[in-house]
Protein backbone atom coordinates (compact mmCIF):
# COMPACT_ATOMS: atom_id res chain seq x y z
CA UNK A 1 0.00 0.00 0.00
CA UNK A 2 1.46 3.36 -1.06
CA UNK A 3 0.22 5.39 1.90
CA UNK A 4 2.97 8.05 2.00
CA UNK A 5 3.23 10.85 -0.53
CA UNK A 6 6.95 11.42 -1.21
CA UNK A 7 7.47 14.89 -2.69
CA UNK A 8 10.92 14.64 -4.17
CA UNK A 9 13.28 17.18 -5.68
CA UNK A 10 13.91 16.29 -9.30
CA UNK A 11 17.64 16.28 -8.56
CA UNK A 12 17.02 12.87 -6.94
CA UNK A 13 14.64 11.47 -9.58
CA UNK A 14 17.04 8.86 -11.02
CA UNK A 15 18.39 7.99 -7.58
CA UNK A 16 14.93 7.50 -6.10
CA UNK A 17 13.88 5.41 -9.11
CA UNK A 18 16.78 3.10 -8.24
CA UNK A 19 15.79 3.06 -4.55
CA UNK A 20 12.01 2.82 -5.08
CA UNK A 21 11.82 -0.97 -4.52
CA UNK A 22 13.24 -0.39 -1.01
CA UNK A 23 10.38 1.98 -0.22
CA UNK A 24 7.15 0.28 -1.31
CA UNK A 25 4.96 2.60 0.76
CA UNK A 26 6.17 5.76 -0.95
CA UNK A 27 4.20 7.30 -3.81
CA UNK A 28 6.77 9.50 -5.54
CA UNK A 29 5.95 12.87 -7.06
CA UNK A 30 8.96 14.71 -8.49
CA UNK A 31 9.29 18.48 -8.72
CA UNK A 32 11.63 20.19 -11.18
CA UNK A 33 14.95 20.85 -9.45
CA UNK A 34 15.10 24.33 -10.98
CA UNK A 35 12.31 25.35 -8.58
CA UNK A 36 15.06 25.44 -5.95
CA UNK A 37 16.28 28.62 -7.64
CA UNK A 38 12.90 30.27 -7.02
CA UNK A 39 11.74 29.41 -3.48
CA UNK A 40 8.43 31.26 -3.88
CA UNK A 41 7.52 29.10 -6.90
CA UNK A 42 8.69 25.98 -5.06
CA UNK A 43 6.42 26.85 -2.13
CA UNK A 44 3.46 27.36 -4.46
CA UNK A 45 4.23 24.09 -6.25
CA UNK A 46 4.36 22.21 -2.95
CA UNK A 47 1.02 23.66 -1.88
CA UNK A 48 -0.46 22.66 -5.26
CA UNK A 49 0.89 19.11 -4.93
CA UNK A 50 -0.54 18.79 -1.43
CA UNK A 51 -3.93 19.92 -2.73
CA UNK A 52 -3.79 17.53 -5.71
CA UNK A 53 -2.60 14.50 -3.75
CA UNK A 54 -4.37 14.38 -0.42
CA UNK A 55 -2.54 11.91 1.78
CA UNK A 56 -2.40 11.09 5.44
CA UNK A 57 1.40 11.29 5.49
CA UNK A 58 3.89 13.34 3.46
CA UNK A 59 7.63 12.81 3.23
CA UNK A 60 9.80 15.47 1.60
CA UNK A 61 13.00 14.28 -0.04
CA UNK A 62 14.45 17.77 0.06
CA UNK A 63 16.86 19.92 1.99
CA UNK A 64 15.72 23.11 3.71
CA UNK A 65 15.05 24.63 0.29
CA UNK A 66 12.04 26.68 1.32
CA UNK A 67 10.58 27.78 4.66
CA UNK A 68 7.35 26.00 3.68
CA UNK A 69 8.98 22.56 3.86
CA UNK A 70 10.51 23.29 7.26
CA UNK A 71 7.22 24.74 8.56
CA UNK A 72 5.15 21.77 7.37
CA UNK A 73 7.56 19.27 8.91
CA UNK A 74 6.91 20.72 12.36
CA UNK A 75 3.38 19.34 12.06
CA UNK A 76 2.22 15.75 12.59
CA UNK A 77 2.01 13.75 9.38
CA UNK A 78 4.99 15.46 7.73
CA UNK A 79 8.71 14.63 7.70
CA UNK A 80 11.75 15.43 5.56
CA UNK A 81 15.16 14.04 4.92
CA UNK A 82 17.78 15.50 7.25
CA UNK A 83 20.16 17.89 5.56
CA UNK A 84 20.28 21.54 4.63
CA UNK A 85 20.60 20.74 0.92
CA UNK A 86 20.80 17.87 -1.55
CA UNK A 87 24.57 17.56 -1.24
CA UNK A 88 24.42 17.17 2.53
CA UNK A 89 21.69 14.56 2.10
CA UNK A 90 23.96 12.61 -0.29
CA UNK A 91 27.15 12.95 1.76
CA UNK A 92 26.02 13.12 5.37
CA UNK A 93 26.52 16.16 7.56
CA UNK A 94 30.14 15.67 8.61
CA UNK A 95 31.51 14.78 5.16
CA UNK A 96 29.57 17.63 3.54
CA UNK A 97 30.96 20.13 6.05
CA UNK A 98 34.49 18.78 5.71
CA UNK A 99 34.44 19.07 1.91
CA UNK A 100 32.79 22.51 1.97
CA UNK A 101 35.40 23.75 4.42
CA UNK A 102 38.07 22.43 2.02
CA UNK A 103 36.59 24.65 -0.72
CA UNK A 104 34.44 22.22 -2.70
CA UNK A 105 31.56 23.20 -4.96
CA UNK A 106 29.37 20.20 -5.75
CA UNK A 107 27.70 18.91 -8.88
CA UNK A 108 25.08 16.17 -8.73
CA UNK A 109 24.28 14.16 -11.88
CA UNK A 110 20.99 15.91 -12.68
CA UNK A 111 22.32 19.45 -12.37
CA UNK A 112 25.53 18.54 -14.18
CA UNK A 113 23.46 17.77 -17.26
CA UNK A 114 21.80 21.20 -16.90
CA UNK A 115 24.79 23.19 -15.70
CA UNK A 116 24.52 25.82 -18.42
CA UNK A 117 20.85 26.36 -17.63
CA UNK A 118 21.73 26.77 -13.94
CA UNK A 119 24.55 29.25 -14.49
CA UNK A 120 23.26 31.12 -17.54
CA UNK A 121 19.50 31.20 -17.22
CA UNK A 122 19.00 30.86 -13.48
CA UNK A 123 22.05 32.75 -12.18
CA UNK A 124 22.36 35.17 -15.11
CA UNK A 125 25.91 34.42 -16.26
CA UNK A 126 25.50 35.00 -20.02
CA UNK A 127 27.61 32.51 -21.93
CA UNK A 128 28.88 31.27 -18.59
CA UNK A 129 31.12 34.35 -18.33
CA UNK A 130 31.76 35.40 -14.76
CA UNK A 131 30.53 32.13 -13.22
CA UNK A 132 34.01 30.77 -12.67
CA UNK A 133 35.21 34.03 -11.15
CA UNK A 134 32.27 34.05 -8.75
CA UNK A 135 32.85 30.42 -7.74
CA UNK A 136 36.59 30.88 -7.29
CA UNK A 137 35.96 33.62 -4.73
CA UNK A 138 34.84 30.98 -2.23
CA UNK A 139 35.62 27.58 -3.80
CA UNK A 140 38.88 26.00 -4.89
CA UNK A 141 37.60 22.95 -6.75
CA UNK A 142 34.57 21.13 -8.11
CA UNK A 143 33.37 17.71 -6.97
CA UNK A 144 31.00 15.58 -9.03
CA UNK A 145 29.01 13.33 -6.69
CA UNK A 146 28.80 10.02 -8.53
CA UNK A 147 25.66 8.37 -7.22
CA UNK A 148 26.17 5.36 -9.47
CA UNK A 149 22.86 5.67 -11.30
CA UNK A 150 24.41 6.81 -14.58
CA UNK A 151 27.83 6.71 -16.20
CA UNK A 152 30.11 9.54 -15.12
CA UNK A 153 29.90 12.18 -17.90
CA UNK A 154 33.66 12.62 -18.28
CA UNK A 155 33.51 14.85 -21.37
CA UNK A 156 30.91 17.10 -19.75
CA UNK A 157 32.95 17.37 -16.55
CA UNK A 158 36.01 18.34 -18.59
CA UNK A 159 33.90 21.03 -20.29
CA UNK A 160 32.66 22.34 -16.94
CA UNK A 161 36.19 22.36 -15.54
CA UNK A 162 37.53 24.17 -18.61
CA UNK A 163 34.72 26.76 -18.69
CA UNK A 164 34.78 27.49 -14.96
CA UNK A 165 38.58 27.24 -14.79
CA UNK A 166 38.48 24.95 -11.78
CA UNK A 167 39.68 21.39 -11.28
CA UNK A 168 36.99 18.73 -10.99
CA UNK A 169 37.18 15.39 -9.24
CA UNK A 170 34.70 12.55 -9.11
CA UNK A 171 33.62 11.31 -5.70
CA UNK A 172 31.75 7.98 -5.73
CA UNK A 173 28.94 8.30 -3.19
CA UNK A 174 26.56 5.53 -4.12
CA UNK A 175 23.06 5.71 -2.70
CA UNK A 176 23.64 4.57 0.88
CA UNK A 177 23.44 8.00 2.55
CA UNK A 178 20.33 8.95 0.56
CA UNK A 179 18.69 5.63 1.39
CA UNK A 180 19.47 6.10 5.09
CA UNK A 181 18.10 9.65 5.03
CA UNK A 182 14.81 8.52 3.45
CA UNK A 183 14.60 5.56 5.83
CA UNK A 184 15.12 7.81 8.88
CA UNK A 185 12.52 10.32 7.65
CA UNK A 186 10.00 7.52 7.11
CA UNK A 187 10.68 6.22 10.62
CA UNK A 188 10.05 9.71 12.06
CA UNK A 189 6.83 9.87 10.07
CA UNK A 190 5.69 6.48 11.38
CA UNK A 191 6.87 7.18 14.95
Amino acid sequence: MKDILAITCGIFQAEMAALAPRFPRLRFVHADSMLHMRPDLLQTHIDDLLAEHPSGKVLFIYGDCTPRIVELCRQPGFAKTSGINCCEIMLGREEYRRLRKAGAFFFLPEWSMRWRQVFERELGFAGGRGAGEMLREVHSHLIYLDTGVMPVPQALLQEISRELVMPVTVLPTGLNQLEQAVEAAQERLDG
